[in-house]
């Protein structure tokens, strides 16, 4: 049975390893960093001491609305879908956000990744036009 943990310095070569199934890149994950930053919460799913999973939780603070927060980056090896273990995440993830008190939690999806838009419909969330604007700074 997988359980849940906390991001260790120790996952980073092993997570930016599931990274590539998200993003089909290769990226590199400075998991100092995320440990550090009280406003990232990164889940690791594990079985038998592998990795199979992860999920982040980021809550920031909004002048208009109080703490909302953000899902970014939820994975599930290839190996290890179909199985439920998305929404387990995404539970989780839900569970910290309401014990934290934010009100609010905003993620976006690839029109692509169906079953995933499809898993969040499901869990209640809502599909807004909302035109995200984007900008890179190298």
């Amino acid at each position: 049975m997988p359980t849940f943990r906390k991001l260790k310095p120790k996952d980073k070569k092993e997570v930016e390893n599931i990274f590539v199934q998200l993003t089909g890149n290769r990226v590199k994950i400075n998991t100092n960093s995320l440990i550090k930053d009280k406003g990232v919460n990164c889940l690791i799913l594990e079985e038998s001491g592998n990795i199979i999973g992860f999920g982040s939780l980021i809550i920031h603070q909004v002048p208009s609305e109080g703490f909302i927060a953000r899902i970014e980056d939820v994975i599930i090896l290839d190996t290890h879908r179909g199985k439920g273990y998305g929404r387990k995440i995404l539970e989780e993830l839900i569970r910290i956000a309401k014990k934290k008190k934010v009100k609010k939690i905003n993620l976006t999806s690839n029109p692509k990744r169906i079953e995933a838009r499809n898993l969040y419909s499901s869990m209640g969330f809502e599909l807004y036009e909302t035109g995200v604007f984007r900008m890179k700074i190298e």
